[in-house]
């Protein structure tokens, strides 16, 4: 028997041909959740056929930390430990029990391996720790773009971190990424003291040459 209820969620659009591969990976959760915002293509008959539960609806306009809460909604709120992930990402096989073997009825978040970017032998060529397996109540995504989960609960915060569990990603390098610069002009706007977003929208600046800015 399981010790914990795990549903995983998400956000898509247009993403029919990683559909299968990222429904094989999450399918260790008792659920999973999608919001797709939009997709023309076959990403929610895909999804719907595999079991996955999918609501549609158009964030407009369009913000990275909205979509995400509407993502998050869906989830039912007796479920233990949400995992949210993207379909260009894929959990290494045997993620949930050793999430069970980690998590523990104080812990409200684990920060595992992500692997950002991989070589052509599936090695690791960017790596960093990640965060978005929580609790379900207590958290909000907060940021238009790049953004996080921020802890909005009364007590403590107690966060646990592993090397047990390893989430691989595999962006398709074609879709485009032009909504960034707007985003991330907004988000210092809204927060310019958040050294991080700052720093991305610099980053951003720098891709394009503005100078500058």
């Amino acid at each position: 028997m399981n010790k914990y209820k795990i549903c995983v969620y998400a956000i898509c659009k247009n993403e029919e041909k990683f559909v299968s591969r990222w429904v094989n990976s999450m399918k260790e959760a008792d659920e999973i959740y999608v919001l797709d915002t939009g997709s023309s293509d076959n990403t929610r008959k895909k999804l719907k056929k595999l079991g996955v539960h999918v609501k549609k609806k158009v964030i407009n306009p369009w913000r990275f930390d909205e979509a995400r809460n509407e993502s998050l909604k869906l989830v039912p709120e007796d479920t233990d430990i949400c995992v949210c992930t993207d379909l260009d990402e894929v959990f290494e096989t045997g993620w949930r029990k050793k999430l069970e073997n980690i998590w523990d009825k104080d812990t409200t978040r684990l920060a595992y391996n992500y692997n950002w970017s991989l070589d052509e032998n599936n090695q690791p060529k960017v790596n960093f720790y990640i965060e978005k397996i929580h609790t379900r109540s207590d958290y909000v995504w907060t940021h238009p773009v790049h953004e996080i989960l921020t802890y909005t609960g009364k007590n403590n915060e107690i966060k646990k971190t592993t090397d047990e569990i390893t989430l691989n990603h595999y962006p398709d390098n074609k879709k485009s990424r032009g909504s960034y610069l707007p985003l991330l002009e907004l988000s210092v706007k809204e927060d310019p003291e958040d050294d991080r977003n700052m720093h991305y929208l610099g980053r951003e600046y720098m891709y394009y040459g503005k100078w500058n800015e």
